[in-house]
């Protein structure tokens, strides 16, 4: 969804400018000096969101020469690109380009034509995920098509449903999960898979943690499941989870976990009562998106939610012998 298609709400702002006179730069990465290459034909929208553990701003910019000192002073700062590019500090920077800040860092950007990207700032540094094992700078990861792809569509779901959303409350009880699924998306473009591949010798460290993890899980019940509260409970890092997952299961911790909500929400189906509904379910386990977690639920178990429902509503009949 382009940027100029969303609508302001109780949780997302819009900012448009059609007068470089009366534009105002975003903060959510530092401040800089934009010269439009194209002064009448200037215009730029953004739309603002914060979400619990940061900032995340969409913005179609203008074709600029820029200048700055771009980063955070705490967290990591992250550009994500939906449609991009700029020769940057003397090189190319492309859609497949995802720029990575820790500290302030200096840029001197041309950018010929308008460029669509998303800002964002975490409040944690992200060391425990294995992002960028880097002390302080810049630094670009080329990404690959498909996680790449992924990664845009829960960027554009995630501002669209804040479009829509008429509720601050309602938007809150969605932050966690939200957050879950853009930190899974992240993982997959920004930890080289040299990290995410176990040291030989290391699987039986990696069976025990996963024994343990699975006892966790169980202990949760029927709380949703999530990859930082899990590693906490455990004593390691989200990373070191992503590692045992993987070379256990063959998986992403992410699918797991999904797996394992999926199965959730399966059993409350089959067993609840009338006022159940599948979006209750979803929601309380933590799928957010609906439509997403609709094809997970079929793919995973040849039918859709509201079968299973339909099915787990309907009553028993026992045949009585003679």
């Amino acid at each position: 969804m382009p940027v100029n298609r969303l609508k302001p709400s109780r949780v997302l702002k819009i900012e448009r400018f059609s007068d470089f006179s009366e534009f105002r730069a975003n903060e959510v990465l530092g401040l800089g000096t934009s010269t439009p290459l194209r002064p009448r034909e200037f215009s730029l929208s953004r739309a603002i969101l914060p979400l619990q553990n940061g900032l995340f701003v969409l913005q179609r910019a203008f074709a600029r020469r820029y200048e700055a000192e771009i980063g955070t002073d705490t967290g990591i700062g992250l550009v994500v690109p939906l449609s991009f590019h700029a020769i940057t500090n003397g090189g190319e920077v492309d859609s497949s380009t995802i720029a990575v800040m820790r500290g302030k860092a200096p840029v001197e950007s041309m950018e010929q034509q308008p460029n669509t990207y998303v800002m964002l700032r975490f409040n944690s540094d992200m060391r425990h995920r294995g992002w960028a094992d880097f002390n302080s700078g810049l630094a670009y990861v080329r990404t690959q098509d498909d996680p790449m792809a992924r990664l845009r569509a829960i960027f554009l779901e995630m501002f669209s449903l804040a479009s829509a959303c008429g509720s601050p409350r309602q938007f809150e009880a969605l932050n966690r999960p939200i957050q879950e699924t853009l930190l899974a998306g992240l993982d997959a473009v920004l930890v080289p898979a040299e990290a995410r591949t176990a040291r030989p010798g290391s699987f039986d460290r990696h069976r025990k943690l996963i024994a343990q993890l699975d006892e966790v899980v169980e202990l949760f019940g029927s709380k949703p499941l999530y990859s930082d509260d899990l590693a906490a409970a455990l004593g390691v890092s989200a990373r070191t989870l992503q590692v045992a997952t993987q070379a256990v299961h063959g998986v992403s911790l992410h699918h797991y976990l999904r797996l394992r909500r999926l199965w959730a929400v399966r059993i409350q189906l089959m067993t609840g009562g009338d006022g159940l509904t599948v979006k209750a379910a979803a929601l309380g386990n933590g799928f957010w998106h609906l439509g997403d977690f609709s094809r997970g639920y079929k793919q995973a178990f040849g039918e859709a939610p509201s079968e299973t429902l339909a099915r787990g509503r309907r009553p028993l009949h026992f045949a009585v012998g003679a």
